[in-house]
């Protein structure tokens, strides 16, 4: 995720962007591709519980980094619009494609509330990691399985740092050009006379 300095972005456009980030493959490949060749895990099993896990960790950062921000509630409102719409399209090709009614977006729903419950087991935890990536394990049918932990816990936390990284730099931009003054050229200086 990029974000232009001199313009400023627009909370859908921030929505939009943590959405479309929280769909990107990359993070999911790279999450896939440090597992074992192991007969015992169902790789598709991994890559679908990974998606969605990485779509709830966006959601979450979203809520966790704009909690003190009048921005909060709007944001994650035009995240999550952004994603029932994806669902909704994703839900109706796979439901022709299989021939059986799919909602992806109840998923998401019934994987949050399986995280938050196993989050609300363990009292006063300090990384939610040490959580969510035995949970993620035990969705996957892998329970003791250590790479597939470690899975949960890097696609967890590298989606905690991408939606860091993209809301600071939004709010340093931000913060930067309220700085400037109404008109600077390098060459002249400011146009304070």
């Amino acid at each position: 995720m990029t974000v232009s300095n001199q313009h400023p972005i627009s909370v859908e456009d921030m929505g939009e962007s943590l959405a479309n980030f929280s769909l990107d493959r990359e993070s999911v490949l790279f999450a896939l591709s440090r597992l074992p060749d192991e007969h015992s895990i169902n790789k598709v099993t991994v890559e679908y519980e990974i998606q969605l896990l990485r779509i709830l960790s966006v959601g979450w950062a979203i809520s966790y980094f704009m909690e003190d921000h009048s921005e909060k509630a709007p944001l994650i409102k035009k995240f999550w619009d952004v994603l029932f719409e994806f669902s909704k399209n994703l839900s109706s090709v796979t439901s022709l494609t299989i021939g059986k009614e799919v909602d992806y977006f109840k998923t998401l729903k019934e994987r949050i509330d399986t995280y938050l419950k196993a989050m609300a087991e363990v009292p006063h935890v300090k990384d939610p990691a040490s959580v969510i990536g035995p949970t993620f394990a035990r969705l996957c049918g892998n329970t003791d399985n250590v790479h597939v932990i470690m899975a949960g816990n890097r696609i967890f936390h590298l989606s905690l740092e991408g939606v860091k990284h993209f809301l600071e730099s939004i709010f340093s931009s931000a913060t930067d050009q309220a700085n400037q003054p109404a008109y600077s050229d390098r060459r002249y200086g400011s146009a304070e006379c």
